[in-house]
């Protein structure tokens, strides 16, 4: 039982929280250029076409962002629940 939660729950989370916390890193990188881009933007011109797709890009990684920081937390808690059975199931 040990080994079946740590290959497929433990481990599984662990890399999730990795690969989608680093996705996440780069989104929030890639949303702080965006949103500099719409703020120039929005400071420079009323050409209403151009201010929405400068809104329309950083609100596209406004969301991306929010998704990569659910999956982050929802392997945290994959991975949590995993370790948290595999140390009970140690004691035993």
């Amino acid at each position: 039982m040990r080994n079946f939660l740590f290959l497929l729950v433990i481990i599984p989370g662990v890399a999730g929280v990795v690969i989608f916390g680093n996705a996440a890193l780069t989104d929030w990188e890639q949303l702080r250029i965006d949103y500099r881009a719409y703020e120039e933007v929005l400071r420079s011109t009323n050409d209403l076409p151009t201010l929405f797709k400068a809104e329309a890009a950083q609100n596209i990684q406004r969301i991306n962002l929010f998704a990569d920081g659910v999956w982050t937390l929802l392997s945290a808690i994959l991975a949590a629940i995993g370790l948290q059975g595999w140390l009970n199931n140690s004691k035993s």
